[in-house]
C-alpha cells in the first residue's frame, strides 16, 4: 500500500479582519475591495514563488518552498495594503491578518493538509491586524535574513493544537509602538505539582480582595470590571500548562463569586495590548501573572494593573514549598487574615467576600487535575475528551465527596452525554441531576451548578423548572457572562418554533410560553455580550441564533455565528443555513459536509432528527428538510 505523499512546506494563511461585519454593512463594496486586494496579494505571491492552494471567501492558504520567501511576500503584502488603507476612509479599508508556519504537510492533488497547515491557520487567528505571526520553526530560519522587527510573544495555546507553540510577530508598520504594547513578561519555570495551585489561588485571590476593598466604606462602582489575563508559563509540559490555566480560572472564579457588583472577564488569549483591553472591556483593573518552579518550590507572581494609568498598582511574589499541608495551611491563614482585615475596616462587602473566599476546594491533587481537564473539555469537545472527563470525574467525587466543583462538572458532562453522544437514557439524566443537586447542597449559591440544573431540566422538557433554575443562577451571578451565556442558549432553544404553524406546534408540543423563552434567551445573550466584549463565552451566540433563524434574518445569523467559531454540529448547521439562504452555496456545502461528518456520515437525516428531538428543534428539521437533501444529507 502506497503511503500518502508528504513534503516540508512553509504555509502562509491570511484573511480579512472583521470580514463578516463589513459584508453585512456593504457586501458588494466589500467584495469589490477584496478583488482589488487580491491583485496585490497574487502579485507578491507569484514574485516569491508561492502557490495559492485553497481559498474560502476572504481567506487564502498559500504554499511556499522557503520560509524566507513566505515572510518576504507577507511583509510586502501587508505594507502595500497598509499604505493603500491610509489614503482611504475607514469604510473602504481592508486589513489582513497573516500566520506562517513551516512543517510537514500531506499532498492530496492540488491541496495540502496536516498540522503544518493547521498551525499556520491558528497563528493567523491570533495575529494583530496588519501584522504577521510566525512559529518558532519559521523564526529560526528567517531571523538573520529578514530586515524587520521581530518580537517574542512567548508560548501560545492555539485552538485544537495539542501543545503550546512559541510565537513571534513581525512589525510591518514603520514608526508603530505596537512592540511596546504587545510585550509580555515571560515566566521562567513551572510548578511540579498541580495541587500547588490551590494554595496559590488562596494567596492571589485573597490579596486581590485585600487590595480592592480594604479601608473602603463602600464599593467604588468604577471597580466593577476586572480582566484576568492568562497566567503565563513557558513550559510545554501538559501538567504545567493545565496548572497555569487552572490558576487563571480559579482567580477569576474567586473574584466573580466575591460580589454581584463585580464583572470579571477571563481571557484565554488575546492579541490586544493592555490599553486596548482596558478600553474594550471598560476595565478598572487588569490582573497578570506567571508561574515559576524550582525543585520542590513554587513562585506565583501576580500584578494588578491600574487600567486608567497603565501603571502597576500592586505586585507581589509568593514563594512556597509544594507540600500539601503547608499549601492548605497557608491558604487558610492568608484568607483568614484578609477577611479579618475586611471585617475590621467596615467594608460593606466583607460578609460576601468572606463567604466566597472560605469555600473549600479539594484535598486531592487528582480531583483538582480532573476538574481542570473538564474545564478545558468544554472549549474543545471531543469524544475522547468526553469519556476521559466522565471517568476521572466519577473517581473524583468518590475520592473527595465534598468537592463541589467535581460534582458540578460530573453532572454537566453526564448531561452532555445524553445530548451529544446519544446516550439517550433517562437514567443518565437522573444521575446528572443527582450530581448537580449534590453540588448545590454543598453550596446553595453555586451559580454554575444552578446553570447545569437548568440544562438538565431542559432535556427533561420541564420548562417551568428550567426557568426556575435559570433565574436562580442569574440571581446569584447577574454579572457572570459565562452563566448568562449558558442560560441564554437553553432558554432560546426551548422556545424554538414559537412562530410555527398551529399544526406543527401541536405535533411537536410547543407550548404557549415558547416565544417568551426565545425572547428571554436573546436578551440574556445580548447581556452576556455587553459584560464580555471579548466574547469569551461560546454559547451565548446560540442564544441569539434561534431567534435569527426563526425570523429568517440570515445576515445576522451568519454574523453572530462567525463571531465565535466552534467545531460543533449545530454551529455548522447555522453557518450552512445562513450561507444557503444568502446564496453562498459553495460555503453552505462545506458546512453541511461537516454536519454529516460530525453525525457519523451514515443515515445522516435520522441522526439529525434524533439530535433535533433532544434539542427541541424538530420544527427546524421539518423546515430544513429540502435544504438538507439539496446538500446531500441523506
Amino acid at each position: 500500500m502506497n503511503s500518502k505523499k508528504r513534503k516540508l512546506s512553509s504555509i502562509l494563511a491570511m484573511d480579512v479582519v472583521s470580514y463578516s461585519s463589513k459584508m453585512a454593512d456593504d457586501d458588494e463594496g466589500t467584495l469589490k475591495l477584496l478583488e482589488e486586494r487580491k491583485v496585490i496579494i497574487e502579485k507578491h505571491i507569484n514574485d516569491h514563488g508561492g502557490r495559492i492552494f485553497n481559498t474560502a471567501g476572504d481567506a487564502f492558504m498559500i504554499d511556499f518552498s522557503s520560509p524566507v520567501d513566505a515572510v518576504k511576500a507577507a511583509i510586502k503584502i501587508q505594507k502595500e495594503i497598509f499604505q493603500l488603507n491610509e489614503g482611504l476612509g475607514k469604510e473602504k479599508q481592508l486589513e489582513f491578518r497573516v500566520g506562517i508556519n513551516t512543517g510537514d504537510v500531506i499532498i492530496e492533488g492540488d491541496n495540502l493538509f496536516g498540522d503544518g497547515v493547521n498551525v499556520a491557520a491558528r497563528l493567523e487567528a491570533i495575529a494583530p491586524p496588519s501584522r504577521i505571526c510566525i512559529s518558532e520553526q519559521v523564526y529560526s530560519m528567517i531571523s538573520e535574513n529578514i530586515d524587520a522587527e521581530l518580537f517574542d510573544r512567548g508560548l501560545q495555546k492555539l485552538k485544537n493544537i495539542k501543545k503550546p507553540i512559541k510565537v513571534y510577530f513581525i512589525e510591518t508598520i514603520k514608526g508603530s509602538d505596537v512592540a511596546k504594547k504587545y510585550k509580555i513578561n515571560s515566566g521562567q519555570g513551572n510548578s511540579r505539582n498541580l495541587l500547588i495551585s490551590l494554595g496559590a489561588i488562596g494567596v492571589v485571590a485573597a490579596t486581590m480582595f485585600f487590595f480592592l476593598f480594604l479601608n473602603k466604606s463602600e464599593i467604588d462602582l468604577n471597580l466593577n470590571t476586572i480582566v484576568v489575563l492568562p497566567i503565563n508559563t513557558t513550559s510545554s509540559d501538559d501538567a504545567q500548562v493545565s496548572l497555569a490555566a487552572g490558576l487563571t480560572q480559579d482567580i477569576s472564579t474567586s473574584l466573580s463569586r466575591s460580589s454581584k457588583k463585580l464583572n470579571v472577564i477571563k481571557l484565554t488569549s488575546t492579541s490586544d495590548d493592555l490599553e486596548k483591553i482596558a478600553a474594550k472591556s471598560e476595565a478598572r483593573y487588569i490582573i497578570t501573572g506567571d508561574l515559576r518552579s524550582a525543585a520542590s518550590s513554587l513562585r506565583v507572581s501576580v500584578n494588578l494593573i491600574d487600567a486608567e494609568t497603565m501603571k502597576t498598582a500592586w505586585s507581589e511574589n509568593f514563594d512556597r514549598k509544594s507540600d500539601i499541608e503547608n499549601i492548605f495551611q497557608l491558604q487558610d491563614d492568608i484568607v483568614s487574615n484578609v477577611i479579618d482585615a475586611l471585617v475590621g475596616s467596615g467594608a460593606i462587602l466583607a460578609k460576601e467576600v468572606a463567604k466566597a473566599a472560605t469555600v473549600a476546594g479539594s484535598q486531592s491533587m487528582d480531583a483538582y487535575a480532573c476538574v481542570n481537564f473538564a474545564r478545558n473539555f468544554f472549549t474543545n469537545i471531543t469524544p475522547d475528551g468526553f469519556f476521559k472527563s466522565l471517568e476521572c470525574l466519577g473517581r473524583s467525587v468518590k475520592e473527595d465527596p465534598e468537592y463541589k466543583e467535581a460534582w458540578q462538572y460530573y453532572g454537566y458532562v453526564l448531561a452532555w452525554s445524553y445530548s451529544l453522544f446519544k446516550t439517550n437514557s433517562i437514567d443518565i439524566l437522573s444521575s446528572a441531576l443527582n450530581a448537580t443537586e449534590k453540588a448545590i447542597r454543598l453550596d446553595p449559591n453555586y451559580a454554575e451548578a444552578h446553570a447545569t440544573k437548568t440544562e438538565i431540566e431542559f432535556y427533561y422538557k420541564n420548562f417551568d423548572e428550567m426557568i426556575k433554575a435559570g433565574n436562580k443562577a442569574i440571581e446569584i451571578a447577574p454579572n457572570d457572562a459565562k452563566v448568562l451565556g449558558r442560560i441564554s442558549y437553553l432558554f432560546a432553544l426551548s422556545g424554538w418554533g414559537c412562530h410555527s404553524s398551529k399544526e406543527l406546534k401541536e405535533e411537536y408540543k410547543i407550548d404557549n410560553e415558547a416565544c417568551y423563552r426565545l425572547k428571554k434567551g436573546h436578551e440574556l445573550a445580548e447581556a452576556a455580550d455587553k459584560l464580555d466584549p471579548y466574547k469569551t463565552v461560546v454559547f451565548d451566540n446560540f442564544g441569539r441564533a434561534p431567534l435569527y433563524q426563526d425570523s429568517k434574518n440570515w445576515e445576522k445569523l451568519l454574523a453572530v455565528m462567525e463571531e465565535q467559531p466552534v467545531d460543533f454540529m449545530w454551529w455548522h448547521h447555522y453557518m450552512g443555513t445562513a450561507s444557503h439562504h444568502l446564496g453562498k452555496k459553495e460555503n453552505a456545502q462545506k458546512y453541511f459536509d461537516r454536519v454529516k461528518e460530525l453525525l457519523g456520515g451514515k443515515n445522516t437525516l435520522e441522526a439529525l432528527k434524533n439530535e433535533a428531538k433532544i434539542w427541541h428543534e424538530m420544527t427546524v428539521i421539518e423546515e430544513m428538510m429540502p435544504v438538507y437533501l439539496e446538500y446531500g444529507l441523506k
